[in-house]
């Protein structure tokens, strides 16, 4: 027998023995009802579902300044739209500081320290960092007004955004001003998107 012939063979066997594999597997998959009269038969319904995929974009990072001669915390604004196609409720997860920077400040209460008066090694060591809704704009109403402090261990919610709508956060702090050189701080913040 040659190997033409063994491979013709083989090909012959397996194309049977899918044809029946199917066969047998469509057949199970059906059954006859029979009666006499009337008669019923009852089919599964099965359905199958996909999870809404969130799409929310956000900066990837936000810098801020402090300017112990004026006195003054700026930093922009912290845009969140909402791609997604249905309401998404957005969390302030947590807000920490983090290390990375030329200090590495500890959270406090705004209402800890009495601020203008910290000396320079309380001045590099403490802030009461926090992040709030800026204002009502593209926020559902019932949104937070509160401010999300660092301190603070627990998520936050600040509120729904409709598909298609752009939310404002923005960041205020509490500080010392008696800085002896320029400094570096690092803080991470996490925010979660989950459905409405």
């Amino acid at each position: 027998m040659g190997t033409k012939t063994i491979k013709r063979a083989l090909s012959l066997f397996l194309a049977l023995a899918l044809a029946t594999i199917c066969g047998i597997s469509a057949m199970a998959a059906d059954t006859t009802a029979t009666g006499t009269g009337s008669v019923t038969g009852n089919v599964a319904v099965n359905g199958s579902i996909s999870a809404l995929t969130i799409s929310v974009t956000h900066p990837l990072s936000v810098d801020y300044a402090i300017n112990p001669n004026s006195g003054t915390f700026t930093a922009p604004d912290i845009n969140i739209k909402n791609n997604t196609k249905v309401p998404v409720n957005v969390t302030v997860s947590s807000l920490k500081a983090a290390a990375g920077g030329t200090v590495t400040l500890t959270d406090v209460a705004a209402a800890d320290k009495t601020w203008a008066e910290l000396n320079a090694a309380d001045s590099k060591k403490y802030i009461a960092l926090g992040i709030k809704a800026k204002d009502a704009t593209g926020w559902t109403a019932g949104y937070s007004t509160a401010t999300h402090y660092a301190v603070k261990d627990t998520p936050s919610l600040i509120g729904s955004l409709p598909t298609n709508t752009t939310g404002t956060l923005t960041l205020v702090a509490n500080f010392g001003l008696a800085f002896d050189a320029a400094y570096t701080a690092k803080h991470s913040l996490v925010l979660m998107f989950n459905l409405v």
